[in-house]
């Protein structure tokens, strides 16, 4: 189903509104925030000694206006479709539309969290989905992304994240599945391999298939493993690193992992340009990974003719 975007006051921007210092609005539930440790707090910031409760709002709404608050800073937004605020340094709350037969981003965040992988992924804090939007509370992960420290970094380092990545999409593609998708059986929104005219993500195997990349076996990947979000060491010490943003993970054939890599500027470092992308590419090739962005180009064209 094609998700109808909304405009002015019901932009996907304007979702979280404020009531007062510590109270906001997110579609028809109250966030608030008070000072200590509340036994009712739907989380705790350990940080600023302070608890968040969500409970529903009255009816009618409390007048509202347009966040003014350093506790909550809109932080991303991709044009009509999601919007990301920080509530402080504790969460974030992630607001998108809902599309159907997609699998939610807090299911496959539990599915990942069951593997026991060895970095770090965010804490579904709540998940709540009314109406034609999802509110996502996820727990942030110290540090700072891979996108913000890389110009501090020395060769020895960068070299090191890379190598890093590379290892993590080997120990995730020791996660099989029987189907391409998510990890519920619905799909994932992997727009690069949505056939034109399709308005659902159902012929991605198909997409696969005609490409020439062999659908034989599914694995779990991560396809958006970009540095924005990669989260490293404020300074690095340990070289533990955390990733975040699952919405486009889910089991699919090996040779696509590569493939988009090398697709994808959305990959790219703010500076540095492909520098990142480059890099990762060249390790999964050195690693088994297939390349099959040519024929993947080259479907495209058909698409488009």
């Amino acid at each position: 189903m094609v998700v109808v975007r909304k405009w002015g006051e019901a932009h996907i921007n304007r979702t979280l509104k404020q009531v007062s210092s510590d109270t906001w609005l997110i579609g028809s539930f109250l966030l608030h925030r008070s000072t200590g440790r509340s036994n009712t707090a739907t989380w705790i910031d350990e940080g600023e000694n302070s608890s968040y409760t969500i409970t529903k709002a009255p009816k009618p709404h409390p007048t509202t206006s347009l966040p003014n608050s350093f506790h909550v800073k809109l932080v991303h937004e991709a044009g009509d479709a999601s919007a990301v605020w920080a509530i402080r340094s504790s969460a974030l709350c992630k607001v998108k539309y809902i599309e159907e037969r997609v699998t939610p981003e807090s299911v496959t965040l539990d599915y990942v969290r069951a593997q026991k992988p060895s970095f770090d992924i965010p804490t579904v804090i709540c998940h709540i989905m009314e109406e034609d939007r999802s509110y996502l509370f996820l727990g942030r992960l110290p540090g700072r992304t891979l996108d913000e420290a890389w110009p501090s970094l020395d060769e020895t380092w960068r070299s090191y994240y890379v190598k890093a990545i590379v290892d993590i999409c080997e120990e995730m593609g020791q996660w099989r599945g029987d189907r391409l998708g998510g990890v519920d059986g619905q799909d994932v929104p992997e727009y690069y391999l949505q056939a034109r005219g399709r308005n659902d993500f159902g012929s991605m195997h198909a997409v696969c298939e005609e490409i020439g990349i062999d659908c034989s076996s599914f694995a779990f990947f991560h396809l958006d493993l970009g540095p924005t979000n990669i989260i490293v060491e404020d300074d690095p010490v340990t070289g533990n690193l955390g990733i975040i943003d699952f919405e486009i993970s889910g089991f699919f054939p090996k040779g696509w992992i590569r493939t988009k890599t090398r697709l994808c500027s959305g990959m790219d470092l703010s500076i540095s340009a492909t520098d990142w992308r480059s890099e990762v590419q060249k390790a999964l090739g050195a690693n088994g990974f297939e390349d099959h962005s040519g024929s993947f180009m080259e479907w495209l064209h058909r698409q488009s003719s």
